[in-house]
């Protein structure tokens, strides 16, 4: 009896061997390229991308995040917050076997780069980009980030609810994508909700000097002020309106995600609204363990980019489990036919339109740290 037990036992550990072998042979190693500016101006949102999706390589690795036994391996690559650099890297990408793109950073980057890849017939998966017509650029460009238009409503109709606001002031960057996207949205849903915009005003990317406009606005005597900015704009934005003695209710664009923005404003920031799509305290599927390993790891919290980039490679592992892709094509594929699926950013699934569907939160500054609005 022990002799069948030992040879069974045998058999069972060949077949699985075998097993895993052939899966290897049936369904080749995959690899796919990501593009975030880990340094430069967009360098804290970028850095967050990067760690985060270090992470998920190791958690894919490891079978954390399940791919279902097919190997993926993710090469991070650094765009240093030039659109040039992301064409570069994106068409060193495509002659080395790459099946998907995860990125780039900015939506300014996107849209110059994007439509190579859809040249290419390689799948594109966005992070953070949140301009609108990301994936109409080509059918194999998809995005997990919420776009702009998708929040923006309901941060309006929160703002509306607590603060009683009727009218509001813009102030954006006019030479950046992202932040142009701010104002294209804002400046046409707050008069669907009954709010009145009484002043626009404009400043471009490297600027420091934001008094005179703040000056403007506060001689429009708004109820609450719309930035659209990234947060090395923002943040000085924040502390001049201070300086300027503008005292109205504020609500941040997606540029203000970062913990960027509460480091460099200090007690400036307080108080802003933001739309999101997470959050650390949002009790999403394992969302805890992911904040509790990045932190471990990196000695501080994730932030929306990281989440989003995290939650990013979850979704295309999910759908390399489901589909066991080949290449580019089958990936493309994949991500089409995948479904619903569990991830740190909640319950996730793409729309028709390749789009997110999914839902997101209103998130405010509060002692540091971003806490959901009206707890």
């Amino acid at each position: 009896m022990t002799r069948v037990l030992i040879a069974a036992a045998a058999l069972g550990g060949t077949l699985a061997a075998a097993t895993g072998a052939g899966l290897a042979a049936s369904h080749p190693d995959l690899k796919w390229t990501a593009i975030f500016d880990a340094t430069g101006p967009a360098g804290a949102y970028g850095t967050s991308q990067k760690n985060a999706t270090e992470l998920a390589q190791a958690d894919i690795d490891a079978g954390k995040i399940d791919a279902g036994g097919q190997k993926i391996s993710i090469d991070v690559q650094d765009s240093a917050t030039s659109p040039a650099q992301v064409i570069n890297i994106m068409q060193s990408a495509f002659g080395s076997g790459t099946s998907l793109i995860i990125g780039p950073t900015l939506s300014s980057e996107a849209f110059k780069s994007d439509p190579l890849a859809v040249k290419a017939n390689i799948s594109v998966l966005g992070v953070s980009n949140t301009a609108s017509g990301i994936p109409a650029m080509g059918p194999c460009v998809f995005r997990n980030s919420l776009s702009e238009a998708q929040i923006v409503p309901d941060v309006i109709e929160a703002a509306k609810k607590a603060w009683h606001v009727k009218t509001a002031a813009i102030i954006y960057g006019d030479d950046d994508q992202f932040t142009k996207a701010d104002y294209t949205i804002f400046n046409a849903e707050l008069p669907k909700a009954g709010v009145k915009v009484v002043d626009v005003e404009t400043f471009h990317k490297g600027d420091v000097d934001f008094k005179a406009q703040l000056t403007k606005i506060k001689e429009a005597k708004p109820d609450v002020v719309v930035y659209g900015a990234l947060y090395a704009e923002g943040a000085k934005l924040l502390a001049q309106a201070r300086q300027v003695g503008l005292n109205a209710h504020e609500i941040g664009g997606n540029g203000f995600n970062s913990p960027q923005i509460i480091a460099l404003a200090g007690k400036a920031a307080q108080g802003v609204i933001v739309g999101a799509a997470w959050y650390s305290g949002a009790e999403t599927n394992g969302n805890a363990a992911f904040v509790k390993n990045y932190t471990a790891k990196y000695a501080k919290s994730p932030d929306q980019f990281a989440a989003q980039a995290y939650a990013g490679a979850q979704i295309a592992a999910a759908a390399v489990k489901k589909s066991h892709p080949s290449d580019a094509a089958g990936m493309c594929s994949a991500l089409k036919e995948l479904g619903s699926v569990q991830t740190v950013i909640g319950p996730f699934k793409f729309a028709s339109t390749r789009d997110a569907d999914a839902h997101g939160f209103i998130v405010q500054i509060k002692n540091g740290t971003f806490a959901k609005f009206g707890d």
